[in-house]
């Protein structure tokens, strides 16, 4: 008889100790990191147009002699990870009334209706929604070009370096001004000025705040 009392005691004992185990609250998880953080660490740097630095320059062929202009004002925007250059984006916005090519005439020709029709169509922009090695292995802005109304695919590359404010953005490319109407009426023919055009730019970025 004594020895059932033990096993029954025994054997209590081991139920509401179970009992409790199950009663008892789990421990917590380790709370895992939130999608939006984990995008946030690996999303590219956003950067922008410094105050003062950049340049965006054209030269084009008139009555056989090299001619060059600037634009004063424009804007850029570049999101930029060399580890991930399709995650990359690049926007520039030109005010084409800015234009100046040191002959205050030749500024109001080229602004006219017939060339850029700064009036009816105040600003060019070009914008690449992705980024991409080219076949020297330098990097390429794949993105489109809307001038003087027109909206054309250009491909343009871009040597990115390191400074100590940012980032410098430059390169070289060329289009055609009569693809973008950029010559009406007698502005068509070419003998006078050239269709092509050699555009050169060199921005100076900083991070975005």
């Amino acid at each position: 008889m004594t020895n059932y009392i033990i096993l029954l005691t025994a054997a209590a004992a081991l139920f509401t100790g179970a009992c409790h185990a199950a009663d008892s609250p789990a421990a917590p998880k380790p709370a895992a990191a939130s999608p939006a953080a984990a995008t946030s660490a690996s999303s590219p740097a956003h950067w922008v147009q410094a105050p003062t630095g950049s340049s965006l320059t054209f030269t084009f062929d008139q009555a056989g002699a090299a001619s060059k202009g600037s634009f004063k004002q424009f804007a850029t925007k570049l999101i930029y990870d060399e580890k991930s250059l399709s995650a990359g984006s690049l926007e520039v916005k030109v005010q084409i009334g800015s234009i100046d090519t040191q002959d205050q005439e030749r500024n109001e020709m080229l602004a006219g209706a017939d060339l850029f029709d700064a009036k009816k169509f105040p600003t060019a922009q070009y914008i690449a929604n992705t980024l991409a090695k080219n076949s020297t292995g330098g990097v390429d802005a794949v993105g489109k070009l809307t001038l003087r109304g027109v909206t054309r695919d250009l491909r343009i590359p871009l040597k990115i370096v390191r400074t100590a404010a940012g980032l410098e953005l430059s390169g070289e490319t060329a289009i055609k001004r009569l693809d973008y109407g950029v010559g009406q009426g007698d502005w068509k023919a070419t003998d006078s000025v050239g269709d092509e055009v050699k555009i050169q730019y060199k921005v100076a970025l900083v991070k975005a705040k």
